[in-house]
């Protein structure tokens, strides 16, 4: 069995939903299909979800719902391209859903709905609402019982149409995850079957080396592990979720990115492991917007506990470091800049606290991480990073390698970082 994820591109539009519709009839292992909501058709376009937030913050300032009017429409149109009867009753429901105060969660779940409930009747599948069988603690986890009820509602053979992005809490209500997370329902899923494949359907023909926004014609990696895919997360990638890796990894269910619009490409493949000698680097991403708070204090390693006392304090002050660098006497923490409104506040607190002989918060840097599980037997990679910076004449900042063994994490100036990712990547582009 086959779990077929279509993401917002794959839906935005009715002759959209017939490439869906032509991918899913062109293998019978295709039953299970879990779709996002509407997406942009072009960069004028509004994405539904986007939509459906703004409805919601319409209702919460005490207005009608005036957005609501576009979801509409959007939805008719579709429903009239593909020759399908309108859906202004379950429109209706959804909008005094949203209009009763239902809350964020529940308008911006209502476009995976409603794209759920419109393909189960283009493609004559049946409809489940992942509200029913997929239960979210407070804080976001995913029940186990939500497996066996998911698995207990696959039954005969016939195909089965899935709304992504929700689920619902204890109390019934309904819960979204994070932006993008019908990946997650789509790994959910895969789990829940047992499926062969979990194929996440999207615009692109699988994961590139590099962000093609800022890289030109970055060659389709092929294959890679969900370890690598979770470290290119870290650093920027975006091209699937990371939370989504946690259903299937355990069960080595493989995850295939391919591309709605160029169904012959195979795509990329996220398995366990690989064989690593024909392409040890697999990404090369970076990640703006980061503050390095740098402490140095004499025989650092004579007070137990100061680095514990020292993100306590930082965490106490709503700074969550993402990365870190240590030496003999001194302590490198990066988090995301935006979290340093209260800088100065800070850095007294940590002075008073910890009596360090110098603590600073330094300029804006940002990060390029070069992944790969062929890493760690890669002779020179560092030196090869290290050259073509210095051939840009671009310093480094900051160094990371050993919390991970597959990533080199580097640290520039964030005025340099487009720079720099381009000379990083003309060294490893190719291999």
């Amino acid at each position: 069995m086959i779990v077929s994820k279509f993401g917002g591109s794959s839906v935005a539009e009715a002759s959209q939903i017939r490439k869906v519709k032509k991918i899913i009839e062109s293998n019978s292992m295709r039953r299970i299909i879990v779709v996002s909501a509407p997406g942009k058709r072009n960069n004028k376009d509004e994405k539904i979800t986007d939509l459906l937030y703004r409805c919601n913050d319409e209702v919460e300032n005490g207005s009608k719902t005036k957005s609501f009017n576009i979801i509409r429409e959007r939805y008719t149109e579709i429903c009239k391209n593909l020759g399908m009867d309108d859906m202004s009753e379950i429109l209706d429901e959804v909008e005094s859903g949203i209009e009763s105060g239902k809350g964020p969660d529940y308008a911006a779940s209502r476009g995976e709905y409603l794209a759920a409930r419109l393909l189960a009747d283009f493609f004559e599948a049946e409809f489940i609402d992942t509200a029913e069988v997929i239960k979210l603690t407070d804080d976001g986890r995913v029940e186990e019982s939500s497996y066996k009820a998911l698995n207990a509602r696959i039954k005969g053979t016939g195909k089965f149409i899935i709304p992504g992005f929700y689920g619902s809490n204890s109390r019934g209500e309904i819960k979204t995850f994070s932006r993008g997370g019908s990946d997650i329902t789509g790994a959910i899923a895969a789990r829940a079957v047992g499926a062969d494949i979990y194929e996440n359907w999207t615009d692109v023909s699988g994961l590139l080396m590099s962000d093609p926004r800022l890289i030109d014609n970055p060659c389709v990696v092929n294959e890679l592990t969900y370890k690598e895919i979770r470290e290119l997360a870290s650093i920027g990638a975006n091209v699937f979720h990371e939370e989504a890796i946690t259903p299937v990894k355990d069960y080595k269910i493989p995850i295939n990115i391919r591309n709605t619009n160029k169904p012959e490409e195979e795509g990329t493949m996220i398995v366990t492991d690989r064989d690593t000698s024909k392409s040890p680097i697999i990404g090369i991403s970076g990640k703006t917007g980061y503050r390095n708070i740098f402490l140095e204090k004499l025989m650092l390693n004579r007070y137990p506990g100061f680095r514990e006392k020292f993100l306590l304090l930082l965490n106490k002050n709503n700074i969550f470091p993402e990365f870190e660098s240590t030496g003999f006497d001194s302590l490198s923490f990066l988090a995301p800049e935006n979290q340093f409104d209260n800088a100065d506040s800070v850095i007294s607190d940590i002075k008073e606290q910890l009596n360090p002989e110098l603590v600073e918060l330094r300029p804006s840097i940002s990060l390029i991480g070069v992944v790969g599980s062929g890493l760690p037997e890669q002779i020179g990679v560092a030196a090869d990073v290290f050259t073509a910076l210095k051939n840009k004449n671009i310093n480094v900042r900051f160094i990371n390698y050993g919390g991970s063994d597959i990533t080199l994490l580097v640290g520039v100036d964030t005025d340099s970082y487009l720079d720099a990712l381009k000379a990083v990547h003309s060294i490893f582009g190719g291999k």
